[in-house]
């Protein structure tokens, strides 16, 4: 177990206050009671003796602690705030367990996928979290069943397996174990406010914390999609998918469907349904939205931050909050994406992206929506389709020749939660792909938090015109002004590039081997 810290101040005089704006950055556990709670939970004020706090929720499972029936601690968005103190290999770690790796990966292949050792692995688990791995996505699975089972209208079996567990008997005696109530005891009870129009079997509520701008989201979005692939209706973003699950005999598994994202602002969250052919997909792509919309991002502490840097505070929204990251479904497409974008407008980029999925010709079925006529191509797939004749360069042609070799040879990976330093290593040393390319795929493609790409041109229009006395600023100076912005570069530049672009249409940049449009 990690030794515990001495408590912060601030949390006592939260807890005593009954602050919600610390809500999602620690929370409190009741000795007596062995309850666990928000600082902002309205039930009675506990003596401090007997009092305990924690960082996240998995601690307090870990320490033998239940969930308050009226604060709902462990529903909302904050137990995947709260990062791993620090620890890059860690938080890799829990980006992959979060979306279902260990659901049909073991925790050797997990070391593997954020290039340590199990020991290693086992070792920084302890040191960060105070439990292993296994525990970890166990209480993991049990948070994510509960939300399902409070927030959506699924059957309990499908729930049980779509949170990872072997069978039903095991998700009933997890879930009793962990939160004192059957899965069925906890619908009836704490489902009550559940809206009735989310009330469909394949629906789920996923939370945010306010404000939430789902029209920038979705205008942004639908400037960009894909067509066959993607769709974006007037309140709605639809799209079809292909994910992996698992691991059988030897051969990778896949779960195919297509999704639907709608706002909720009633409920603060989003609506997101998902039709797909095995339960099983339903973890990592539900994963995957939260990443798209940036739910589980604690925006109030970066907004802190920023607000008190006149280089930043004039990109913040209207509202003085911070823009949230519009993360691509999946990296691997977007990474070919903004290869399609170099050079060209976002339109043609647009256009391009088109005849690449109509050239390769992945057909969804028959019951799929019919603005989805299409499943982006997979890597073998599209290395094997000729795409000469849909108006790309042959140097773009090469260039995306060799990130699927790359790919494909696994020299190359677009897992979530690598480290930077690794991904740029391995990314840049591929012919025709730059810095800025890199960088714009780390945080677009992979949600990347603490990237920057410094040569962007949009970026350094935006530092130069707040500096006037200083010229036109070089690279090397804007990576000096980063360093302040850390461990948040990415949301400074989103900042700087609202400073640059009101519309956030048009962001030329450039790299010393590429010019690439940093709208792509």
């Amino acid at each position: 177990m990690t030794q515990k810290k001495q408590t912060p101040e601030p949390w006592r005089q939260a807890r005593l206050s009954k602050d919600a704006g610390f809500d999602g950055q620690f929370l409190f556990a009741v000795r007596t009671t062995g309850i666990f709670c928000r600082p902002s939970c309205p039930a009675p004020t506990a003596l401090e003796n007997n009092v305990e706090y924690f960082q996240r929720v998995y601690e307090a499972l870990e320490h033998g602690y239940r969930p308050c029936f009226r604060c709902r601690p462990d529903l909302g968005p904050e137990d995947h705030v709260a990062q791993a103190g620090g620890g890059q290999r860690v938080q890799a770690a829990l980006e992959n367990i979060q979306a279902g790796f260990l659901n049909g990966h073991s925790v050797d292949e997990l070391a593997v996928a954020v290039n340590t050792s199990p020991r290693q692995l086992r070792k920084l688990f302890d040191q960060h979290l105070g439990s292993p791995p296994v525990r970890i996505a166990s209480y993991h699975k049990a948070l994510f069943a509960r939300r399902m089972v409070v927030y959506s209208h699924r059957s309990m079996t499908d729930i049980a397996f779509a949170s990872g567990f072997g069978s039903v008997r095991q998700f009933n005696s997890v879930f009793r174990q962990l939160f004192g109530q059957s899965p069925t005891e906890a619908r009836q009870i704490l489902s009550s406010t559940l809206p009735m129009e989310q009330k469909e079997q394949n629906t789920q509520l996923l939370k945010y914390q306010s404000p939430f701008h789902f029209d920038v989201l979705l205008a942004f979005l639908k400037s960009r999609a894909i067509a066959g692939v993607e769709h974006v209706s007037e309140d709605a973003y639809w799209r079809s998918f292909r994910v992996p699950i698992g691991r059988a005999d030897g051969q990778v598994q896949w779960a195919s469907g297509y999704l639907v994202v709608r706002d909720c602002p009633e409920q603060s969250a989003l609506g997101l349904s998902i039709h797909c052919d095995d339960v099983r997909c339903i973890m990592p792509v539900t994963q995957r939205v939260r990443r798209m919309f940036d739910l589980d991002a604690n925006l109030d502490v970066i907004r802190q931050r920023f607000e008190q840097e006149p280089l930043l505070a004039n990109g913040l929204q209207q509202d003085k909050s911070v823009p949230r990251l519009p993360v691509a479904f999946d990296a691997y497409e977007f990474a070919i994406r903004a290869i399609l974008g170099q050079q060209v407008s976002v339109k043609a980029a647009n256009t391009l992206a088109a005849r690449l999925v109509q050239k390769a010709a992945v057909a969804t079925t028959g019951d799929f929506p019919e603005t989805l006529p299409h499943f982006f191509p997979a890597p073998e797939t599209l290395l094997a389709t000729d795409l000469s004749d849909i108006g790309l360069t042959s140097t773009r042609q090469n260039t995306i020749r060799s990130v699927l070799e790359a790919l494909i040879s696994g020299s190359v990976r677009f897992d979530i939660g690598q480290v930077f330093d690794e991904f740029h290593r391995e990314f840049s040393s591929i012919k025709g792909i730059g810095d800025w390319t890199v960088n714009y795929v780390a945080i677009r493609g992979m949600g990347m938090k603490d990237c920057f790409p410094a040569a962007d041109l949009g970026i350094i229009k935006a530092l130069s015109a707040q500096q006037p006395d200083s010229g036109k600023l070089t690279t090397r100076q804007i990576q000096r002004l980063a360093e302040d912005w850390r461990p948040y570069r990415s949301y400074a530049a989103l900042c700087l590039w609202n400073q640059s672009s009101a519309t956030h249409q048009e962001n030329p940049c450039t790299t010393p081997d590429l010019k690439p449009d940093s709208a792509t």
